[in-house]
């Protein structure tokens, strides 16, 4: 079965490789990981797709979950949330296909980035299904070169949130030499 993994960890050398390891361990492929920082530059999360039995991958999440540098390791298959990925992908372009090539743009909701007399270069954030469908559509064209970030996602809703996270923020109050200094 598949999993989509959101794993919180410290921004660290070598975290990846061990959580990496983690999953090969077990001998779990890694289908797709992204990895970026939050609004935390201490913290990146890390998205990971992977392919395997309940069993075999709960255990390969325990070994995650006991390194010091994962703060929370989440399986996002239980809950629903949201997920993109980005695709480049260069096209060969005629003047007698870039109609076609323009409404698959239109119709999968991707922007055009690059325009050359050979080549278009598409960009789609999308989940992989709007992805793979783009593809199989741009395919007959030529495609020259693409690139796919992999998958990122997080939680739908406000679950996991603490109550002073989610009131809106506040700015600092500016005190005037007019006003009473803080209590």
């Amino acid at each position: 079965m598949k999993h989509t993994l959101s794993c919180l960890v410290r921004n660290q050398p070598g975290v990846l490789a061990r959580v990496s390891e983690a999953f090969a361990a077990k001998g779990i492929n890694i289908e797709s990981l992204a990895v970026g920082e939050t609004d935390d530059t201490t913290v990146s999360r890390a998205t990971i797709v992977v392919v395997g039995d309940d069993e075999t991958l709960a255990e390969a999440e325990r070994q995650c979950e006991a390194l010091d540098d994962v703060i929370r390791l989440e399986d996002l298959a239980s809950e629903e949330f949201y997920d993109r990925e980005l695709l480049l992908v260069k096209v060969r372009v005629r003047p007698e296909t870039i109609t076609r090539i323009m409404q698959v743009a239109e119709l999968s909701q991707a922007r055009v980035i690059g325009l050359s007399d050979k080549t278009i270069t598409l960009e789609l954030a999308a989940n992989h299904r709007a992805i793979d469908g783009m593809l199989r559509m741009v395919r007959p064209f030529g495609i020259v070169s693409l690139a796919r970030s992999g998958q990122i996602a997080v939680p739908a809703g406000d679950e996991d949130l603490q109550e002073d996270e989610i009131a809106p923020h506040t700015p600092p109050h500016v005190w005037r030499a007019s006003e009473p200094g803080p209590a």
